[in-house]
């Protein structure tokens, strides 16, 4: 098994860069709709693209889409990441999770990968870190994955 680790960084404004672990998350579609009879309630979706920069200095392009469903100060999430690496590997995961005033996390499924990926399968987890930007979120990332070879 090996564990890939990073930390995610989420922002609806410019590129952020954290150091050399970090993942940076740029809104590029979406929309956000309230429920109808359903005071504070909304749903969305959302396509959002970015960067990560892995535990062991590899780069990688992430592609995803998002749905929540929102009350107030907390609500739910899920949807597909994929994180392409410079040498053209990939990883897809699913993510659920949620947040409340107290926290905001949840767990990945890896779905498939794509060479040194190939066959990959696992699971992992992802929590808010204290952050020190407006309007961006930024999260501690370990996803654990068991190759075909492995």
């Amino acid at each position: 098994m090996k564990t890939l680790k990073t930390m995610g960084l989420a922002s609806v404004a410019g590129l952020l860069a954290v150091g050399s672990v970090a993942a940076e998350e740029t809104k590029i579609s979406g929309s956000m709709m309230d429920v109808a009879n359903v005071p504070g309630q909304a749903v969305g979706a959302g396509k959002y693209v970015g960067f990560a920069v892995f535990e062991d200095g590899r780069i990688a392009f992430k592609n995803f889409v998002a749905m929540t469903d929102s009350a107030g100060e907390k609500g739910s999430y899920g949807g597909y990441s994929t994180y392409t690496f410079q040498n053209g590997d990939a990883i897809t995961l699913k993510f659920i999770g949620g947040w409340t005033p107290e926290s905001d996390g949840g767990d990945y499924e890896v779905l498939s990968g794509t060479g040194a990926f190939k066959g990959a399968s696992g699971t992992g987890r992802f929590e808010a870190a204290k952050n020190p930007w407006k309007d961006a979120n930024l999260y501690k990332c370990s996803i654990t994955l068991k190759l075909p070879s492995s």
